[in-house]
């Protein structure tokens, strides 16, 4: 009877050792695999940035950062405005996403209601949160074009050369009318916003073309010769002139609804990227070692100054990273842009006021790329190369600062 479990003992590290080295196989062959998975990912990016470097490369240059698109001469285009735009659009929604997701974040992590009815309202927040950043772009685009940019009509439709919306400043309106001198024009003040035109028969006072108050003469050519003195040429119209609406916008200029603006598209970017910098503020702020929150309140901190004092400052490079790669998201986004303010490319500049349009880079890309001429695609290629760059300085830009603000 002793020399059965004797034999089983011996059989045991045998089967053991079959085990240990079929988990081993096993190990290798899943680690292989893995390997093999990063090496195919890396090598189709590799690809594609050389296929992308390869095409664009004899584009890059100055008048590529500087110049504007062109129709006529596609081989001056440029991407300069379309640069300026993306700026301005990510400052609207980095002025708004950032301090907006922080104070949320903080909110529903240090200071968590103890009533039943405020703790399910407060999952019920938290659970949507998580389910918004996994919404497509695209959605936030047509949310945006109807809070934003139309605000549901709820303040008037926006017509051209006529009243925007409820204009709330930075906006004159005048007639415009031909002077006796060729090109020359002078200005009327608008008196009545529902009158579209005016017709002048008698002597008014206007502005004349450098923005002087004159008295704006009125000249019959039935009943009194044509005047000769140039200065008075310039403030005289013929008797029955008439004059169109113009207005003059400073670039404070706002209104409401928004309309197709750079801030309506920077408002609408930030509630794409509002549900990431919520996430990674609040792990951010979770990573913080609880014991310094009790060590906070144990010295007799309120929950607001062990949060400000503690809490954030320890969180805070989590949060700033979190931030700036959402922000890349964001200067990437094409599609909330495309339905905001439109696919067209035609800008010269930088947006001359608050409710003026932009182009941005994703925008013109995607414009490039869809036309049929290889130098519209080459510029589409640089363009993309552009943007890569700008994308790895932001990252290059998180890691620095995680590393500088890093705790020792």
């Amino acid at each position: 009877m002793s020399a059965i479990p004797a034999a089983l003992a011996n059989q045991r590290p045998a089967e053991m050792a079959v085990r240990n080295s079929l988990r081993r196989r096993q190990s290798a062959v899943f680690y292989g695999l893995c390997i093999a998975i990063a090496l195919v990912s890396v090598l189709v990016l590799v690809i594609l940035l050389l296929a992308i470097a390869y095409q664009g490369y004899s584009r890059l240059s100055v008048s590529l950062l500087t110049h504007p698109h062109s129709e006529l001469e596609p081989a001056q285009s440029g991407m300069g405005p379309a640069i300026i735009g993306s700026l301005v659009v990510c400052l609207i929604c980095a002025c708004t996403a950032l301090p907006l997701g922080i104070g949320t974040a903080v909110f529903l992590e240090e200071f968590q209601p103890q009533a039943k009815v405020l703790r399910w309202l407060h999952g019920f927040i938290q659970l949507n949160i998580a389910n918004l950043a996994g919404v497509p772009s695209i959605v936030y685009g047509l949310l945006g074009l109807t809070v934003f940019v139309s605000m549901f009509n709820a303040f008037g439709k926006i017509q051209v050369n006529g009243a925007q919306g409820w204009e709330l400043w930075g906006v004159k309106r005048y007639y415009q009318l031909l002077t006796l001198v060729p090109g020359q024009t002078v200005l009327v003040p608008v008196a009545d916003a529902k009158q579209s035109k005016i017709v002048l028969v008698e002597p008014t006072m206007g502005i004349d073309a450098t923005g002087r108050s004159v008295q704006i003469e009125v000249w019959n050519s039935g009943m009194a010769p044509r005047p000769t003195d140039p200065t008075k040429l310039k403030r005289t119209v013929k008797r029955g002139a008439v004059g169109g609406v113009i207005a003059q916008k400073s670039w404070y200029y706002a209104r409401l609804p928004f309309g197709k603006s750079f801030v309506a598209a920077g408002l609408t970017l930030a509630l794409v990227i509002l549900p990431v910098i919520i996430i990674v503020s609040q792990e951010a702020l979770r990573a913080v070692s609880p014991s310094q929150r009790e060590a906070a309140l144990g010295l007799g901190a309120t929950r607001w100054q062990a949060t400000r004092n503690v809490c954030l400052p320890a969180a805070m490079p989590g949060i700033l990273t979190g931030a700036i790669l959402a922000m890349g998201r964001a200067i990437g986004e094409a599609a909330p842009v495309l339905v905001v303010l439109g696919a067209g490319v035609a800008k010269n500049g930088g947006p001359c006021n608050l409710m003026d349009t932009v182009v941005t880079m994703p925008v013109l890309i995607f414009n490039w790329a869809g036309r049929p001429q290889a130098v519209y695609q080459e510029l589409a290629a640089a363009g993309i190369i552009v943007m890569l760059i700008v994308l790895l300085t932001l990252n290059s830009v998180a890691i620095f600062l995680r590393q500088k603000m890093q705790p020792r």
